[in-house]
């Protein structure tokens, strides 16, 4: 390895300011998350933990990355099979704990206990809670490659936006490959496994380079020179399929953050931000507008041209969208002149339309004379007409390789106005208060860990205290949240949703002995349903938790006819409903038993609403007060913005209140008129500026 700087012109350069400055952007970012995974070719359960940190840096473009480090017994070749290891993997290895595979560290970071070392159930929760925190340093990369002489160069900028934790910091820059075919035990390919993010080499050496000036304002350029071999350790080296990851670490543990891009020509030049004070979801209704205000800003020298490109994601085929800037109104691309700091409004225009939805539009910003450059996007999204969201587990892939399951469920069921998003979205729409119109949050966990993370759960709660109703389901919810066990994630909160709110309790892990979900026979809602074997989908991970309804809750389902075996209880608050499964849905084998759960649990979780009901409910409250008039049961009532906060009173005929009931947030409410005898009723709405127009009621049964 050469380096082409001395550290003496360096040292120039950094005091010069920040007239070298090329790559990186001087605005405080947050921090991106470094996976290192430990795996090996004889470890069963390493191909979870790669799928895992897939579905991560899936989940998290541009956030999120991962190098694998094959180390250890089960990265041991036997025979003629290929050696993946480094001479680095030990060492890296030794400083983590790790006591099994797949492990890993997030940032080298210790996140419980003493050690770094994470099982693969906590990767995601760590690297999310990483991406919330601001770094002291942007890192940015550049790379050029000669094929005829496979020189790699490398050049790192480093800017410090605050002073370091430590006055010693190291350039670590590794080079890691991606589809080299070869053995791995589990996974379903034998011998034709395609390992991702294999590291390759430390071009920096086993620790890095060192960096003493971090303080803020400091400007740091660092150039390497690497000869890549042919073979490592007789493992073809592609360069094609190789990428360079750099980042900077506070000693020789804790990483602050670090980046990724490609051997040949890759950069992560900062061009600028498309950036929002606004909220990025909204509630959207039928043939109304919304609007997102934001501002694109370049960190490209001088004017330069970008083409701003709007995307749609998951929209239904009668919706609209659009974004003006300069007063000039574009359907899908335009190219625009930025100077560099001066911001630039942008508005998107979202018009929903009468099918239902929950898409996202996309504006993507992108450097017309910096085509490599990383571009840069803002998602905003509208929600409209949807009353059931199935609301994927973000913690692996599972959960939406299996989320047909619950769109094929609640399509079979007749309803037509469901969406499908993650968890992270959903804790957004709620935090943004967007939710008013969903009844029901399908939570679709799946085998993911966490089952829920903390602000996910704090959101699933505000939810149904709102009124709202939840179904939940997957296997290892409860041994993950409640076990304590090394490995599981439950929390204080995460707890207090799963006893109080789920009305739940955990008894064991299961086993494969657990088999087949039979009915509660004497349920009134579920006693009929067949009998279904449970089977095991997740490549020898059969886990049906065993769990138990406290007082309250009713048992619903239970294992192999057992009693004592139970697998799902159905819950009754005073303003929501819940229903548990200790399994996920996907891992039953009768696709007509998982309909009828789907169905029968839509039924009681919402009285009986379909999606055509709740259709011809909005189409009748356009001229009317409330649907259905005259009611049995319930009646949907239509409010004003201004109605918000307020309580709906219930008066009979001789002037006495029989019902008060306060409408929350809501602009269509759902009354429980059940407990309320046959009768006509006069309806008025309590607000603090005053009354409303009284309306008739009639209940009728």
């Amino acid at each position: 390895m050469i380096r082409k700087l001395s550290f003496a012109l360096l040292g120039i350069m950094i005091t010069a300011g920040l007239s070298a400055q090329v790559l990186v952007g001087t605005d405080p970012m947050l921090k991106n998350s470094i996976l290192e995974e430990y795996t090996g070719i004889h470890c069963t359960y390493c191909p979870d933990g790669h799928a895992i940190a897939q579905s991560i840096m899936e989940a998290n473009p541009g956030r999120a990355f991962t190098i694998a480090i094959h180390q250890g017994s089960f990265a041991n070749p036997s025979g003629s099979e290929p050696d993946y290891r480094t001479e680095f993997g030990d060492a890296l290895a030794g400083q983590t704990g790790l006591t099994g595979y797949p492990s890993g560290t997030v940032n080298r970071l210790v996140f419980s206990g003493s050690q770094t070392a994470l099982s693969r159930s906590a990767w995601s929760a760590a690297a999310a809670q990483v991406r919330q925190e601001v770094s002291p340093v942007n890192v940015g990369i550049s790379s050029s490659y000669v094929e005829a002489t496979r020189e790699l160069t490398i050049n790192v900028e480093l800017y410090y936006t605050a002073d370091a934790s430590a006055t010693t910091n190291y350039i670590n820059v590794a080079l890691i490959q991606d589809s080299i075919y070869g053995p791995q035990t589990g996974g379903g390919a034998g011998s034709n496994y395609r390992h991702m993010h294999m590291l390759r080499h430390l071009i920096t050496g086993q620790w890095g380079d060192e960096v003493t000036t971090t303080t803020a304002g400091s400007l740091v350029n660092r150039t390497y020179v690497y000869t890549v071999p042919e073979s490592y350790r007789s493992v073809p080296a592609i360069v094609e399929n190789m990428k360079v990851v750099a980042f900077v670490t506070k000693n020789h543990q804790e990483i602050y953050t670090g980046d990724e891009v490609d051997a040949i020509g890759g950069t992560n030049l900062y061009i600028g931000k498309i950036s929002s004070v606004e909220p990025y979801i909204k509630r959207g209704y039928t043939g109304e507008q919304r609007t997102f205000n934001l501002e694109a800003l370049s960190n490209v020298t001088g004017d330069e041209q970008f083409e701003f490109t709007l995307v749609p994601e998951n929209a239904p085929a009668d919706w609209q969208a659009s974004f003006i800037i300069d007063d000039q109104e574009y359907t899908s691309q335009a190219v625009i002149t930025l100077s560099k700091g001066i911001a630039k409004s942008v508005t998107v225009k979202v018009l929903s339309g009468e099918l239902a939805g929950f898409p996202g539009y996309v504006l993507k910003m992108k450097s017309v004379n910096n085509p490599s450059a990383p571009e840069k996007t803002y998602r905003v999204m509208v929600i409209s007409g949807v009353t059931d969201l199935v609301v994927n587990g973000t913690g692996g892939p599972e959960s939406t390789q299996h989320q047909l399951v619950y769109l094929d469920g609640l399509a079979e069921s007749g309803i037509d106005s469901y969406a499908v998003t993650d968890a992270n979205v959903m804790r957004d729409m709620i935090t943004s208060n967007a939710f008013w119109d969903v009844f029901n949050l399908w939570l679709n966990i799946a085998w993911t860990f966490p089952a829920l993370t903390d602000d996910q759960a704090e959101a699933v709660m505000a939810f149904m205290d709102a009124g709202h109703n939840v179904f939940i389901a997957g296997q290892d919810i409860g041994w993950d949240i409640m076990s304590g066990a090394s490995g599981s994630n439950g929390t204080a909160i995460t707890r207090n949703f799963y006893t109080n709110y789920l009305n739940a309790g955990f008894i064991d892990d299961g086993s494969t002995s657990n088999n087949k979900l039979t009915a509660n026979a004497t349920d009134p809602v579920f006693g009929a349903v067949a009998q279904s074997n449970i089977v095991d989908v997740y490549s020898g991970n059969m886990y049906p938790d065993v769990i138990s309804a406290l007082e309250g809750s009713d048992v619903i389902f239970n294992y192999n006819g057992n009693s004592s075996l139970t697998s799902a209880i159905k819950h009754q608050a005073e303003n929501y409903r819940t229903i548990y499964f200790g399994i996920g849905l996907e891992m039953l084998s009768d696709g007509t038993v998982r309909n009828e759960i789907i169905g029968l649990s839509r039924i009681w979780l919402t009285g009986d609403m379909t999606g055509v009901e709740y259709n011809n409910a909005l189409s009748a409250l356009i001229s009317g007060k409330n649907y259905p008039n005259p009611a049995s049961d319930y009646t949907w009532i239509k409010l004003t913005e201004a109605a918000k906060g307020g309580v709906i009173e219930v008066f009979n005929m001789d002037g006495a209140i029989v019902l008060s009931a306060n409408v929350g947030d809501n602009t269509l409410y759902r009354l429980d008129v059940s407990k309320i005898m046959s009768g006509i009723y006069t309806c008025r709405l309590k607000t603090a500026s005053g009354r409303s127009d009284s309306f008739r009621l009639v209940i009728s049964r």
